[in-house]
């Protein structure tokens, strides 16, 4: 065997490996010590934030909110069409707690995400968690960022509860989940 085809073996071999590993992380729902408790309503001092640009990561988000998870909600990314009328609800249900809603649109990525967070969180210095919500294909690498970004403060994951029915088009899970694997391997490697 040429050096070229064991270097070529050993590169799909190591792909396939950590392929799998991905697999196993995103639905065996990532480290379970990093998932949010049932009891974590009694923690003071906790920042929500929902990351938009899928389906129930907002009405998640709200839900922790109502329910005292804690004493912020940060909505970051754009409202696009399909969340223009979540933005409405959030505008409405929540008017008497505008002291405590926040809602940024100039994030357009989970980096910049991070970085309005991590700019809000200057001015609040008492904040010391944060409840990341997200979808569970989205929150390894949405934590991975976060704490790349914010490394004072502890984090913790409360995915949006998605089930795949079996009219769902799997093959756009599959191309998802796919691109989420190389943008996380990619996220890993980048400097802080």
């Amino acid at each position: 065997m040429t050096n070229f085809k064991k270097f070529l073996f050993i590169a799909i071999s190591l792909s396939i490996i950590s392929f799998i590993w991905w697999l196993i992380l995103i639905f065996n729902t990532f480290p379970k010590k990093f998932y949010i408790k049932d009891d974590y309503s009694k923690y003071s001092e906790t920042l929500i934030v929902v990351l938009t640009g899928g389906k129930g990561r907002i009405e998640k988000g709200l839900e922790l909110f109502e329910k005292n998870f804690g004493e912020y909600l940060f909505i970051s990314g754009v409202f696009e069409k399909s969340e223009l009328e979540i933005k409405h609800i959030v505008d409405n249900k929540l008017i008497d707690k505008n002291c405590c809603v926040i809602v940024d649109n100039k994030a357009k990525n989970t980096f910049e995400n991070a970085d309005e967070v991590r700019k809000w969180l200057d001015k609040k210095n008492k904040i010391q968690n944060i409840i990341l919500v997200s979808s569970y294909y989205h929150l390894p690498r949405s934590y991975i960022v976060f704490r790349k970004m914010i490394k004072t403060k502890n984090i913790v994951l409360s995915p949006v509860n998605k089930k795949i029915s079996l009219n769902e088009n799997y093959g756009f899970y599959i191309r998802l989940i796919i691109l989420e694997f190389f943008k996380t391997i990619y996220t890993l490697f980048l400097e802080e």
